[in-house]
């Protein structure tokens, strides 16, 4: 009983909070700590697994979901079997892992530089194809029938977009630490700060 107003607090939460809480500081600390010389070596690779690579693990997923249920619906079941559509949006909600614990598990036991960097880099950059995935396929599944130049665009925007206000808001960060001198404590706020306002921006419904 006592958990009760706790409980009902949570349940109107809106789901934009919880992410707006963790993403920034997750998506920070993984480009933050990773190696950019390494990084750059590793980037043909990394592309590879955030983009073709994940578009056909959201498609083998949608596969086992769409036939998987279907097996368990039987006929003249009450329950639906799901659509193509919420399927591959169920596929492109559980493909874009975070691989937090596999990284920290490689650089405890002293794995390869480039391995650590290739596994994490992708982790950095799936979440553009499955956010874009998402969106296209909830529009779908709401009804609406995005055009080829929609996805197009909104593809563009997320890949080529995202980069660019996080190099400004970059760009301002490192200009304003350096004028900055042996002040520990604002350069820490300052970096935490910055990172949640990016994230802000690129999530206002004109960006």
């Amino acid at each position: 009983m006592h958990f009760s107003p706790a409980l009902a607090i949570f349940e109107s939460l809106d789901a934009h909070i919880l992410m707006m809480i963790f993403i920034p500081p997750l998506i920070f600390d993984s480009a933050f700590n990773s190696d950019f010389y390494v990084f750059k070596k590793q980037l043909g690779k990394i592309m590879l697994l955030a983009f073709p690579v994940l578009a056909i693990c959201v498609g083998l997923t949608a596969v086992c979901c769409f036939y998987g249920f279907r097996l368990g619906v039987y006929e003249g079941a009450t329950v639906q079997a799901p659509s193509w559509a919420m399927c591959v949006l169920f596929g492109s909600i559980v493909s874009a892992t975070d691989p937090v614990a596999v990284v920290t598990m490689l650089k405890n036991v002293g794995a390869s530089k480039r391995l650590t960097t290739a596994i994490e880099g992708e982790s950095l950059l799936n979440d553009g194809t499955a956010m874009v995935i998402f969106l296209i396929m909830v529009e779908i599944v709401e009804g609406i029938e995005p055009t080829w130049y929609f996805m197009i665009l909104k593809f563009l925007r997320l890949a080529i977009g995202g980069p660019i206000v996080g190099w400004i808001f970059g760009w301002i960060l490192t200009t304003w630490l350096a004028r900055i001198q042996k002040q520990p404590v604002l350069e820490a706020n300052l970096t935490v700060v910055m990172a949640y306002l990016c994230f802000f921006v690129c999530e206002h419904e004109y960006v």
